[in-house]
Parts: C-alpha cells; sequence; structure tokens
C-alpha cells in the first residue's frame, strides 16, 4: 500500500529543471568560468584594473571566512594597484611575467594552469589572481580560520611527549618537522573527495621507506572517489587487503611521537586535512601489543608488561569458551572442590551456564557501549556503577551464579589491557565465536575456533606484510622487540619484513 502511494504521488512539475553539475576538466582558466563555477558559493570575486600603459584586467578569488583578509590588501593588493614598475609595463604578458618572479614578495606562491587547480585553492582558503589573456592564476597561502590549540591526547601517557595532533594539516606537519629533523622526510599531498576535497598527506623518510610500499599507498589513496566527507574509515577501507577481517590492518594514533617513531622505523603515514588522526601501514599484530611506555622504563619492567599482555590477549579471548566447556562438556577437569562449590553456586539458577554467559557477555558490551556514547563524567560512572548493580543484582536474582560472574569481570579487565581499541573490539568479537563453538562440542570446538583464529591472522597482509610478522617467515632476533623488550642497545636494525633500504636505526625513541 506504501508502495502505491508512493506511485502515484504528484510528480514535480515540468519547469523545474536541476542544473548539471560543471566538468572543470573541459573548461578553460579564464575569469568568466571561475565566475561561473563559483556563483553559488560564498567566494569575494572582485574584477579590477591595473592602469599600466594598456589596462589590464584581473580577478581576485578568495573565501571571506577562510581568508585573513588584512594580508590579502597588505601584500597582494596594495603592491599590485600601487605598484610604479607595473604602472610602466605595457601589457599583461609583463605583468604577469614579473608576478611570476616574484613581485609581490609573497614567499608561499603557487602558479596554476587549470581552472580546477584554482578552484579547489579557492575553496581551500587560498587567495588566487586570474589573468584572461595568459589563462594563468596566481595562487596565494592566505589561509586564516579558528583551529583548536595542540593539547594533550585522549591516549594514556605515563612518559613521553604530550602533544597530540590536531584538525589543522599544517600544524600536524609542522609538529612532525619538530620532531624528525631531517631533510629526507617528504610529505607528499594529495587531494580527495569529490565534493569535499580535502587535501591528503601521505609522510615517509626518503631512503628508509620501502617505496614499493609508498607508491601502493599513493595508489590506493588515489583510487578513492566518495562523494561525502573524507573520514579515517574512508582511508583505513582502501588501505587494506581483506576487506572482510575484522582486524586493523591500519595502525591509527592521536600520539605525535609515536607516529614519528614509527615513520623513522620505516613505516608510511597519512594525515587527513580536518582530522586530528593519523594512520600508519604497514602493521603486523606486534603493533597493536606494544606501548610506547616500554622504552621509557626498565627493559625487564616493559617486557614483564609486554608478555603480560599477550597472555591476557588469550585470557580475555578464551576464558568464557573455557569455562563452558569444563563445566558443560568436561566437569571431570574440574578439582573436586571447586566442582561442588560452582553446583552449590549455581543451584536456583534457571538458565544453562552457556546462557548465563552470554547473557553476561551481552550486558558487557552494552555497558562499555554506554560509557563510550554519554559524556565523560558520566560514562565512567555508568560503566563502574552499571557493572556493580547489574552483577549484584543479577545474582541475587539468580539469572546468573557467581562464577559466571567472576568469569566475565577476569574476562573485562583483562580486555582493557590491549593497547589498541581498534584490536581490542576484533578480540570481543571472536570472543562471541569461540564461546558458541564451545557451547557446541566443548574443547573440541573451542580448539576449531582458536585454529580459524590463528589462520585468519595468518592470512594477512598490509600492504605486503604478513600479519604474522615476524613471528612467522622472519629472523628469530626480531623476536627480541615482539613479546619482550630487549635492552636499547641490541635495536640496531630496522625489521626486515619492512624491506628498508636502510636497515639500520637509532637505539632511540623506538616504540
Amino acid at each position: 500500500m506504501v508502495f502505491d502511494r508512493f506511485l502515484k504521488r504528484k510528480k514535480l512539475p515540468e519547469e523545474t529543471v536541476f542544473s548539471e553539475p560543471i566538468d572543470l576538466g573541459k573548461m578553460q582558466l579564464t575569469m568568466k568560468n571561475v565566475k561561473e563555477v563559483l556563483k553559488k558559493s560564498d567566494a569575494v570575486l572582485r574584477e579590477s584594473v591595473i592602469f599600466a600603459e594598456t589596462e589590464i584586467p584581473f580577478l581576485l578569488c578568495f573565501i571571506n571566512e577562510l581568508t585573513d583578509k588584512q594580508m590579502v590588501s597588505e601584500y597582494i593588493l596594495q603592491p599590485l594597484l600601487d605598484n610604479k614598475k607595473i604602472d610602466q609595463m605595457k601589457n599583461e604578458k609583463e605583468v604577469v611575467q614579473y608576478i611570476k618572479k616574484g613581485g609581490l614578495y609573497f614567499c608561499q606562491q603557487t602558479i596554476r594552469h587549470h581552472i580546477n587547480d584554482a578552484v579547489t585553492d579557492i575553496l581551500n582558503g587560498y587567495t588566487v589572481i586570474i589573468f584572461d589573456k595568459e589563462k594563468i592564476a596566481f595562487s596565494f597561502n592566505t589561509k586564516e580560520f579558528a583551529r583548536r590549540n595542540i593539547e594533550e591526547p585522549s591516549e594514556n601517557i605515563v612518559k613521553g611527549s604530550k602533544d597530540s595532533f590536531v584538525e589543522s594539516l599544517k600544524d600536524n606537519k609542522g609538529t612532525i618537522r619538530r620532531k624528525i629533523r631531517t631533510y629526507n622526510l617528504v610529505m607528499d599531498e594529495l587531494t580527495i573527495g569529490e565534493q569535499s576535497r580535502v587535501p591528503v598527506a601521505i609522510i615517509y623518510i626518503d631512503g628508509i621507506a620501502n617505496k614499493a610500499i609508498v607508491e601502493e599507498v599513493k595508489k590506493k589513496i588515489g583510487l578513492i572517489h566518495v562523494a561525502s566527507s573524507v573520514s579515517v574509515g574512508t582511508i583505513q577501507e582502501a588501505l587494506v587487503e581483506r576487506n572482510m577481517s575484522i582486524f586493523p590492518q591500519v595502525f591509527t594514533t592521536e600520539r605525535a611521537d609515536i607516529f614519528c617513531a614509527d615513520i623513522i622505523e620505516g613505516r608510511v603515514g597519512v594525515l587527513i586535512d580536518g582530522i586530528p588522526v593519523a594512520l600508519l601501514v604497514p602493521v603486523t599484530i606486534a603493533s597493536f601489543l606494544q606501548a610506547p611506555e616500554d622504552y621509557s622504563q626498565n627493559y625487564v619492567t616493559g617486557s614483564l608488561l609486554r608478555f603480560l599482555r599477550y597472555v591476557l590477549m588469550l585470557v580475555t579471548l578464551l576464558l568464557p569458551g573455557f569455562y563452558i566447556s569444563i563445566t558443560t562438556f568436561h566437569p571431570e577437569m574440574i578439582p573436586t572442590e571447586l566442582a561442588v562449590s560452582i553446583a552449590a553456586s549455581k543451584e536456583g539458577v534457571p538458565f544453562p551456564i552457556f546462557v548465563e554467559v552470554m547473557l553476561m557477555l551481552v550486558a558487557f558490551e552494552i555497558l562499555i557501549e554506554a560509557g563510550v556514547r554519554l559524556p565523560k563524567p558520566i560514562g565512567q560512572a555508568v560503566s563502574i556503577v552499571g557493572a556493580l548493580v547489574v552483577g549484584e543484582a543479577a545474582v541475587n536474582a539468580k539469572f546468573v551464579s557467581p562464577g559466571v560472574v567472576m568469569v566475565i569481570a577476569i574476562t573485562a579487565i583483562a580486555s582493557y589491557t590491549m593497547p589498541s581499541q581498534d584490536f581490542s573490539n576484533a578480540l570481543r568479537v571472536w570472543r562471541f565465536i569461540l564461546a558458541l563453538l564451545a557451547s557446541a562440542i566443548g574443547l573440541f570446538g573451542l580448539s576449531i575456533g582458536g585454529i580459524l583464529f590463528v589462520h585468519g591472522l595468518a592470512s594477512i597482509e598490509s600492504i605486503g606484510v604478513p600479519y604474522l610478522a615476524p613471528f612467522a617467515g622472519t629472523k628469530k632476533s626480531e623476536w627480541l622487540d615482539t613479546m619482550v623488550r630487549a635492552p636499547m642497545k641490541y635495536h640496531l636494525l630496522r625489521p626486515l619484513f619492512l624491506k628498508s633500504p636502510n636497515t639500520k636505526k637509532s637505539r632511540g625513541g623506538q616504540r
């Protein structure tokens, strides 16, 4: 019925005409064409004349909200209109040559020959001057808009730099330049997004980063065609090798020190204008189980904490399924006293253990989601109080047994130790899968799930690098910076799986 009413709706009037999108590739760089393209925007389009021996028309264009108008007046308009040298010139060609040679004394000046480049600069906050006869435009960086100061990142910091990335691509590039002071640092910019036209910077060190990896990243980002705004997810999906895998294949961070350390190691970074998050490729599973603070403390302590994370990864992944298996299918594996205790605590609970575990896992996920969506002060209170109230109420109401509450509590705490939230989210999904397999055929199902889990990891590649490197396919000497953190004097070479042209690296500052 609804569909029938939709078909019988009144059609639009015949005189209603929608404008066709403008194809900039077929247009010449002229004042008329630029005004036609920007007529629906709030761009300032000022047509003026230089009073040389012959009057020379030009068009000045900028976006009012994105441009420093005082800079436009003092450093562009005034030198252009009140210049005695220009007044003596005979034609437009002489004026253009004069500006090309730096006659306006503006340090950030770019020449444009295509209307697409000129319009993109205008929409990015640049001031553009267009000359008709020469079919040329001069673009001046006069961007000025509200921006957020560099602050402490949301990622926890024990010992380390407290500056984070912000929304301004220019500020982020400056932060990286301050930390990596080498002339080999390359920052290539691309523009993506058919409507948003967002600048994206690809950052690497020439001579350290593998050229094949750099070219692959540029190729994948260059193939992005989205009509909507560009987000971190847009870049991530373009860079991944297997879109069906739930495991992160791109490392994201707000911390500039982590980003710079990985760039020095030989990885390739991506920064998006307007987004305070950086992306790094290629990555391995070890990338998501390391923390910057591992290198800021004694190597023994750092090694123990790192090894503990690997153990806790297995705990948060396998514990619910293991508890279901031994209590449901293999009770003979439980010590007698513990088995009696579990049976006594389960008295009066109407649900089987599998249902109890799944109910508590779902409740745990709901509490996490509520804590994320609510404002920070309220979200923390909801997570803590909610867990206590829900757990105690569920036990008192005989919905679940105390043993299940303890198992889920240990599972939850173990998941909080993962340094990467993206990797932790993947473990949360697999936790449900393993619990379901364990509920079907016990430890055999858990073993099958474990094999599928490892197979899934082994089949992933990040820009040609195996996800399980350096545990598979590389030298055992590289294990010194995986499950443990060896003393810095042994960190003499870059990871072999990155295939860097320069394998030697400095001893400090690595993530």
